[in-house]
């Protein structure tokens, strides 16, 4: 079973005003909410594509709540645990007919480590086979090696674990060998202090992932596709479908979401990163998150598989 946690998660509510003026009245029609955080969006998807999980993490007060029964309501099984003070965040985006997008992040909540020990007992009892993925920011109060630390006090379990973060976190938790992790080629380049243009300088440094630990690395490329570098030898590229963007928000969490599904369809990491790819498409073609059967209707448009 799959096992997605989400330290900082949101509520993601999204307008379209006709013009967004600072100092001034913008006016917008209607706005939509949504349950946001990269562990759920990857829950997200893999409920829609049929592949059983549970969507786990922290929520507080009454806009964690809501997070919670709008992910039951999308049919994800959750298992969030409540803080005793503050709010889950609402994260405000605006995005113009004109393709200008704005976001306004909030904070989140402060974590205590007793409440960390209390997520990490709920996750004790996880075993060998079963997937933990661990995606996006945590809140400032855990630092940046919490990631890091979750994975030494889950290490007896035998669980496998995806990490799909950034910077220090990512970078330590790399000694804990995660079976994927999952950078773009942004945030690879940032690790390293490069800038990260083609596949074959991707293929150099996910090298680098694998020395420091990581067993498997895909590196999202945007509109290009992806790259897969494997402990087993494989350095793969697969092109992305064609289609128009209409946002990258939530792309990368679906390809890892896509991913996992392709493992569980093919067993092999290569019939993943096809999936993967086409579920990340599928998600940058649309608005939120593509449903499952967006994901599937793509899938015959998808590249082939090259060596880099």
């Amino acid at each position: 079973m799959v096992y997605t946690v989400t330290l900082n998660p949101s509520i993601d509510y999204s307008v379209s005003p006709q013009k967004l003026e600072l100092g001034k009245i913008n006016r917008y029609e209607k706005g939509g909410y949504a349950p946001g955080g990269k562990g759920i969006n990857v829950s997200l998807l893999l409920t829609s594509l049929g592949v059983r999980n549970r969507a786990m993490g922290f929520c507080a007060g009454f806009t964690g709540e809501e997070l919670v029964r709008l992910l039951e309501e999308a049919g994800c099984e959750t298992g969030f645990l409540r803080l005793s003070q503050g709010h889950s965040r609402i994260n405000f985006k605006a995005r113009t007919p004109q393709g200008l997008e704005t976001d306004l992040n909030g904070e989140g909540p402060s974590v205590t480590e007793e409440e960390l020990q209390r997520l990490l007992r709920e996750l004790s009892g996880l075993r060998e086979g079963d997937l933990l993925v661990l995606a996006g920011s945590a809140p400032a109060s855990l630092g940046k090696n919490v990631y890091a630390r979750m994975l030494e006090a889950l290490a007896p379990t035998g669980v496998q674990a995806v990490v799909d973060a950034a910077g220090e976190s990512l970078r330590a938790a790399l000694a804990f060998r995660p079976f994927l992790v999952k950078p773009n080629q942004e945030e690879l380049g940032e690790l390293f202090g490069v800038e990260i243009s083609h596949a074959a300088a991707a293929k150099e440094y996910a090298l680098r992932l694998l020395d420091l630990g990581a067993q498997n690395v895909v590196v999202s490329m945007g509109g290009k596709g992806a790259l897969l570098v494997g402990s087993g030898g494989q350095s793969l590229f697969c092109r992305a479908p064609k289609g128009e963007c209409v946002s990258t928000v939530g792309a990368g969490d679906s390809l890892v979401a896509g991913f996992l599904y392709g493992l569980s369809l093919h067993g092999t990491l290569e019939g993943a990163l096809r999936w993967g790819v086409c579920a990340g498409s599928a998600t940058a073609f649309t608005q939120g998150i593509a449903s499952g059967d967006e994901v599937k209707a793509l899938y015959p448009l998808a590249g082939n598989l090259y060596p880099v």
